[in-house]
């Protein structure tokens, strides 16, 4: 059966942007889809705590809503058992989708950390992983301009749905990083492929890579070479451990890419009140950090934050090797597209 559309987007020059038919999409999924409107009152209800940490700042949100994904089982016997939620035929039947490219559904995500909160699903049932579809995740953010962030958490990083591709997208200016990072005390030069920039930042508790540039090509070829480098980190079993976070301000895409090492921090695996139900996603790692249990909420601060992040994290001799390796294989991928491109 094939998939039912309530609107398309296809790039085609004057047809609606896509974050208007996006925010119509979600108007008319408030009126329409009780369990959306539920998942927006309790988004308007939630809490905001700011924790000063040392040399960065996150946000706690207080937000029982989702638990859904907090405590989601992930391991494989779990998600066989299931039906994958993000499959077309398994859709909610109120569930409004716009076709995206072809390729993806947009759909109003149900238990929102935002105001605006989007999850972009692809039509086929493929494993969560990101290589295979960078393209994509950079135009979806060209797409949506500037004002607004999309995301991926990869397997055991945060996706409540590591069988099934996806990404997510939601206003910009949200998360402390997207702002933090802008600071040059946090952007270290690392090396460059064509007109991309390739930075590292290490003094905002979580080490991360920045890809900028102002050309597709560049910046794929440079997030292709950080995430051949990762290989020699953690991985799931497609890819390896990482969230990443990209906006497009209408020049140029910026990606930040936070490199993991665990899924969930020691706290999350305890017995009784000494659990910290805090499993940390994209969202999580650039500064808002969900909450789904009132104690915690209450209790987290930046000792525990920073506790968590480096837990969850690459870090120390691990990230700072993958920095030192960074500038030759940039090297050597700028040389074999110079290379290709002379033959060409």
């Amino acid at each position: 059966m094939p998939d039912r559309i309530d609107a398309s987007f296809d790039g085609v020059r004057n047809a609606p942007a896509l974050a208007e038919l996006c925010a119509d999409l979600l108007a008319r999924q408030r009126e329409s889809w009780p369990a959306l409107r539920d998942g927006y009152a309790a988004l308007d209800d939630a809490r905001i705590r700011e924790i000063a940490a040392d040399g960065y700042s996150v946000k706690l949100q207080f937000n029982p809503r989702r638990m859904v994904s907090s405590g989601a089982a992930v391991d494989p016997e779990s998600i066989r058992r299931r039906k994958c939620f993000l499959c077309s035929e398994n859709l909610p039947k109120e569930q409004m989708r716009i076709l995206y490219r072809g390729a993806y559904l947009i759909l109003c995500n149900p238990a929102p950390i935002f105001p605006r909160h989007f999850t972009v699903a692809s039509r086929r049932h493929l494993p969560q992983a990101i290589e295979s579809d960078l393209a994509v995740f950079l135009t979806l953010a060209e797409d949506f301009g500037p004002g607004w962030s999309v995301f991926y958490n990869g397997p055991g990083c945060g996706a409540s749905a590591p069988d099934h591709l996806h990404f997510q997208a939601a206003p910009a200016g949200i998360m402390p990083v997207e702002n933090e990072i802008g600071e040059e005390i946090n952007r270290i030069p690392v090396g460059r492929v064509g007109e991309a920039a390739v930075l590292a930042s290490n003094g905002l508790g979580r080490p991360l890579i920045i890809v900028e540039g102002s050309g597709q090509k560049g910046v794929m070829s440079a997030l292709r070479t950080v995430v051949a480098a990762l290989r020699n980190g953690p991985t799931s079993p497609d890819e390896p451990m990482m969230n990443v976070l990209c906006s497009h301000n209408g020049a140029q895409w910026r990606v930040l890419l936070f490199p993991r090492r665990r899924h969930r921090p020691e706290a999350y695996y305890r017995d009784g009140d000494d659990r910290v139900l805090i499993s940390p996603g994209a969202v999580d790692m650039a500064g808002l950090i969900v909450t789904v249990v009132e104690k915690d909420f209450h209790a987290v601060g930046a000792e525990q934050v920073e506790r968590i992040f480096r837990e969850v994290s690459m870090h120390g001799a691990r990230f700072d090797g993958l920095v030192s390796a960074l500038p030759d294989r940039l090297r050597q991928q700028a040389g074999a597209e110079a290379a290709a491109s002379e033959a060409g």
